[in-house]
């Protein structure tokens, strides 16, 4: 311990200095000051850790000092030696840090002990400190792996909703009860047989992803961290200002960066399944799961796409996510009313159904899948089986009354032909309601230039979803789709005895030339020439 001397007379501070055994009891003497300006002075150059000083002294009297000192450094122990035994004296100095007041003249005995009685307990708070300090520093170091596994609780329903708060408080993670959350799921897409990457590497590129997105999100609102299966999982927060659909669209836009990022830096893609919003750490278990569902439908919709949550978009989410591209075109054509398409669809899968069976059991079992996904389209329509097929529904029922090839062939055509005629006067050409809203969006601006990426951010959803979605739902592309109505629609007008340039200003064509060309060439007639007809 570094011991100062304070005190104005010559021969009391010689006398402590020299007589007193410092050395032998751990103690140096690392300063002699006569007055309290001069230790002042002194005390950055020797940094003392005691400090013995008289209370009388030119210049700056003991109790200021004392007070300076405290003031700059609690740790400093200082003891004032004093010819003043007034209790006023003794009150200031221990209102100053002083620890001990002894009274002139004071033995060397007495001295020594007050300075060691002040080493102990200088030595038992800095060990004290010391030890706080070093298990904080291990605490800190030790902390984002402590939230990882709070958030990771948080995703699999762990806690109480009363948990939430306190358990975020304690390793200090921001807890805003009022802001809405949103939860994205990130994986690598299943690797190719000869690509750069092998089945080995999947820890690298999970590795990978998660900087990649650690990076794209750094300064926003939001956590990321990784799940129990290796998945990265994000976990954004609404801005104050932010209303929902531009946090949606947040949301989106960050993932598909994300994505986008990744393919660019690796060449590999990751696919991501967005969840809904909900307000509070409690629903983080229901969006986790909603943004696995989400990602899920990979299967169905390929990959290297950011997918939301079907229910955000207004799905009861019965569909089955891994429904095969046949079974997905017979849904479709039945939805669209199109039986060419439907029955297309129905003979590819009957011969699947016949093609690769070995057993007359196995050829049941699997007719038996088929007539429950066109049953789960009739249930879904809440249409009546036997109102809408008639004496078939028996077939329903048990597939046991179907004997041969033939009659399973000629039964189900029968069947899909009525359902799809029934769906032909349905005002709603498909299943997803988030296509329904696009194409009576359509309908509404078909005299209007539409736009995808335009109409993505009317519905909050990210393009290259949206054009996969309506693909495989309506079985064309939205281009495709808008000039079949622009044309149908313009093709009807002129036979009612409209004009053509009329109808050309109706589906959104400024140049009636060029909208006669692009009519030729989708009708193979001019569209004066379907008047005069």
């Amino acid at each position: 311990m570094n011991l100062m001397i304070v005190e104005d007379e010559i021969g009391i501070r010689a006398r402590m200095a020299g007589t007193i055994p410092w050395e032998e009891n751990g103690i140096d003497v690392v300063a002699l000051a006569e007055n309290g300006s001069e230790a002042l002075q002194m005390m950055e150059r020797t940094r003392p850790d005691i400090i013995v000083l008289d209370i009388r002294m030119p210049e700056m009297d003991g109790l200021t000092l004392a007070k300076r000192i405290h003031e700059s450094n609690e740790m400093v122990k200082m003891i004032i030696l004093s010819g003043y035994e007034h209790f006023e004296y003794a009150r200031s100095a221990m209102e100053s840090g002083v620890l001990k007041y002894l009274i002139k003249p004071a033995s060397n005995e007495e001295i020594l002990q007050a300075v060691l009685e002040a080493a102990a307990i200088l030595k038992s708070e800095l060990e004290k400190r010391h030890n706080y300090e070093m298990l904080f520093s291990k605490w800190r170091n030790h902390l984002p792996r402590l939230q990882e596994n709070f958030y990771n609780h948080c995703i699999s329903g762990s806690f109480a909703d009363w948990e939430y708060e306190s358990r975020s408080k304690e390793l200090l993670i921001p807890f805003e009860a009022e802001r809405r959350l949103s939860v994205v799921v990130l994986e690598p897409d299943p690797l190719i047989d000869g690509g750069r990457f092998r089945a080995e590497d999947t820890p690298l590129l999970q590795f990978s992803l998660r900087s990649i997105a650690f990076d794209v999100i750094s300064g926003m609102d939001s956590e990321l961290f990784q799940d129990a299966k290796g998945s990265t999982v994000i976990i954004f927060h609404s801005r104050p200002e932010e209303v929902p659909g531009e946090f949606q669209l947040r949301v989106s836009f960050t993932t598909t960066k994300v994505l986008s990022t990744l393919k660019e830096c690796l060449k590999v893609t990751a696919s991501a399944g967005i969840s809904s919003i909900a307000t509070g750490l409690q629903h983080l278990p229901m969006l986790y799961a909603q943004a696995q569902n989400a990602l899920r439908k990979r299967v169905v919709y390929g990959h290297d796409l950011a997918i939301p949550y079907a229910d955000e978009l207004g799905e009861d989410g019965s569909a089955n996510l891994t429904i095969a591209s046949d079974e997905r075109a017979l849904e479709t054509g039945i939805e669209l009313g199109d039986i060419q398409i439907a029955e297309a669809a129905l003979d590819r899968l009957l011969e699947k159904v016949f093609g690769h069976a070995s057993a007359v059991e196995e050829v049941q079992e699997k007719l038996l899948y088929l007539m429950h996904g066109l049953l789960r389209v009739i249930r879904e329509q809440q249409w009546n089986l036997r109102q809408m097929v008639g004496e078939d529904a028996v077939y329903f029922y048990s597939v046991l009354n179907l004997h041969s090839r033939e009659q399973i062939q000629q039964t189900l055509h029968r069947i899909v032909r009525k359902i799809t005629t029934h769906s032909q006067k349905r005002p709603q050409p498909s299943g997803h309601k988030l296509i329904q809203r696009l194409l009576v969006l359509v309908d509404e601006e078909i005299g209007q230039d539409l736009s995808l990426n335009l109409i993505a951010d009317r519905l909050y959803v990210n393009k290259s979803y949206l054009s996969r979605l309506f693909k495989h739902e309506v079985g064309e592309s939205f281009s495709q789709y808008v000039l079949k109505r622009k044309m149908t629609l313009a093709k009807q007008f002129i036979q009612e005895g409209g004009q053509v340039g009329q109808a050309a200003r109706q589906v959104g064509y400024i140049n009636s030339g060029f909208f006669s060309k692009v009519f030729q060439k989708y009708w193979g007639v001019l569209p004066s020439e379907i008047k005069q007809g």
